[in-house]
């Protein structure tokens, strides 16, 4: 979990986080920097690795289904557009 923190913390979403977990902080980073993605979910969706992507996506809609059983004070961890998955 520091781990993860910590990645939020330097990546600045929880998308970024999650792919960088996954896939290699330096990976997110390179994919980041091929071209200036207008909404977080775009880059989601550009990811050319299917696993990466995919965890992503599922860890994303697995916050938001627990977050609908258990409720939750706090801000949702993804953004409204990436939640589709």
């Amino acid at each position: 979990m520091l781990y993860i923190a910590g990645l939020l913390r330097a990546t600045g979403a929880p998308e970024y986080a999650l792919a960088a977990f996954n896939a290699g902080e330096d990976r997110i980073a390179a994919w980041r920097a091929e071209r200036n993605y207008e909404e977080i979910p775009e880059l989601v969706e550009s990811i050319p690795f299917t696993q990466t992507r995919e965890y992503v996506q599922i860890v994303l809609r697995n916050a938001e289904v627990y977050r609908m059983i258990y409720g939750s004070n706090s801000a949702p961890a993804a953004t409204t557009a990436s939640r589709g998955r």
